[in-house]
């Protein structure tokens, strides 16, 4: 089951990087975007992708990735309003 929950994890990572990264603005809901200014949002982007690490270093690699692109787009996103 562990295994199981690993791939998966991976695999929905995978997924969701190549389909958000492969777009330069990626269009994100509103409430994610006015959620990408609070600092306690940003925590907690952070600290899921340390659980990840902490669980299965793949799953925080590929975490920790998604959150530096999610935030980067966000900035870009925001900075050309």
């Amino acid at each position: 089951m562990e295994r199981l929950s690993r791939a998966l994890a991976i695999t929905l990572l995978i997924i969701w990087l190549l389909v958000v990264g492969l777009i330069y603005h990626a269009p994100y809901p509103k409430e994610k975007i006015d959620l990408s200014g609070q600092p306690l949002w940003r925590i907690l982007l952070v600290a899921g992708a340390v659980a990840g690490a902490y669980w299965c270093p793949q799953v925080g690699l590929l975490a920790a990735l998604a959150v530096v692109l999610y935030l980067t787009d966000l900035r870009a996103l925001t900075a050309s309003e």
